[in-house]
């Protein structure tokens, strides 16, 4: 037991052992680590962040072949054609890798093909929010979305995509998901109707990882931010949106995912159908939340605490932003402050913490300008703003 005491997140990771616990766990396993981080309390940390990257290639109690592992940990690498190799030197390789991108504080995308091995590191949220808006094919080959508000379309096969009334037609590997993502910063929207129908509308500071066709038994895609989706019907393959929090599964329904990285909590609001949430545990031997949610639900979790919150809600006060207006009802200041810096790409600055703390309700059409917008919250709660001369707002009290 003492030879574990100085090992990193790497080395528990190279342990068969280790992964025998996590994999087929039994009761000699349990009771050896256990004791093990009672003994040596410094390396909880250790072991918990082991644990949880072995956990991103099991999903849903069933144990994926590498092959078929999807997951994230948050722009672009790609690594191709690789040698194959064993399966414990695929597993050795996949956690060497999962470990630096761990360290490095950014979210991966893995999907492991029989020829070759494509790796997405969706960047940084905040990274990414202040450039331009592109789709990214799984050639590396980038597409400007040039319009605050962009439309893409892929045809039923996904060889052709039609991007603003420009048709695109994109490679093909037969038997293969090719991965394409889309990127919008702040300032821009987009809708993409993926191959299957399914219609994804993305808010500012977003990003989506999907395949051009679904060939496998379920439709995936990885969420970065704020989507609204409107799942085309397949009972044969669930359609699955993965976040770095929450994965929510459904067959057919419509309902809005914010999971914006900076955000304190994640949220999933559902107009119609039903959806299962897997709340993803943290923690040693923490295990995985299951939550039903029905219409007009919405269900909000603490990303600190892992405390969950489900209920009745105007479905309209969190799916508006669609059409360009903010809807909200008792809403903080400053959460709602957030949102009008996400849509406009601008940089607000309360001057006192306290002047977040004001509720608003009422509704803000996003189609007139910041200023404009500012001079109706000012309508509502006690408070004035000024623009400096970088283009930057500070709002005070009145």
């Amino acid at each position: 037991m003492d030879r574990y005491k100085n090992y990193t997140v790497e080395g528990f990771l190279g342990d068969e052992y280790f992964i025998q616990w996590l994999n087929d766990p039994e009761e000699e396993h349990e009771a050896f680590w256990t004791e093990f981080v009672m003994k040596h309390p410094m390396q909880r940390a250790n072991v918990e962040q082991a644990k949880f990257i072995v956990s991103m290639f099991q999903h849903e109690q069933e144990k994926l072949s590498l092959d078929e592992t999807y997951d994230i940990w948050n722009d672009v690498v790609r690594n191709t054609k690789r040698k194959k190799v064993g399966h414990w030197g695929k597993w050795f390789r996949y956690a060497a890798i999962m470990v630096l991108v761990f360290v490095s504080g950014a979210v991966s995308f893995y999907v492991y093909e029989t020829t070759r091995e494509v790796h997405y590191e969706l960047s940084e949220v905040n990274e990414s929010n202040h450039g331009d808006a592109k789709i990214v094919l799984s050639d590396g080959t980038e597409i400007s979305l040039e319009k605050n508000e962009s439309e893409i379309t892929y045809d039923s096969f996904g060889n052709q995509l039609v991007v603003n009334n420009d048709t695109i037609t994109q490679s093909r590997n037969e038997g293969k998901e090719l991965m394409n993502k889309v990127i919008i910063p702040y300032g821009k929207k987009s809708m993409i109707m993926l191959s299957d129908g399914t219609k994804v509308w993305l808010n500012a500071g977003s990003q989506l990882v999907y395949p051009s066709v679904f060939l496998r038994n379920k439709r995936e895609v990885v969420l970065v931010g704020e989507a609204y989706f409107d799942v085309a019907q397949n009972q044969k393959k669930p359609f699955i949106v993965r976040t770095a929090e929450l994965n929510v599964r459904v067959f057919g329904t419509k309902f809005d995912v914010s999971a914006y990285p900076e955000d304190e909590f994640v949220a999933t609001t559902l107009e119609e159908g039903s959806v299962g949430l897997e709340i993803k545990g943290k923690g040693l031997l923490a295990e995985d939340k299951q939550i039903l949610l029905k219409p007009n639900q919405k269900i909000s979790m603490n990303k600190t605490t892992r405390e969950t919150t489900v209920r009745l809600v105007d479905v309209s006060m969190h799916t508006s932003w669609k059409e360009g207006i903010l809807k909200s009802e008792s809403e903080d200041l400053s959460r709602l402050v957030k949102k009008i810096e996400r849509y406009y790409n601008i940089h607000i600055t309360l001057s006192d913490p306290l002047v977040g703390l004001y509720k608003i309700s009422g509704k803000l059409d996003l189609g007139k300008s910041p200023e404009e917008v500012l001079n109706v919250v000012k309508l509502t709660v006690p408070i004035d703003w000024t623009k400096k001369s970088n283009g930057d707002f500070i709002i005070m009290n009145k």
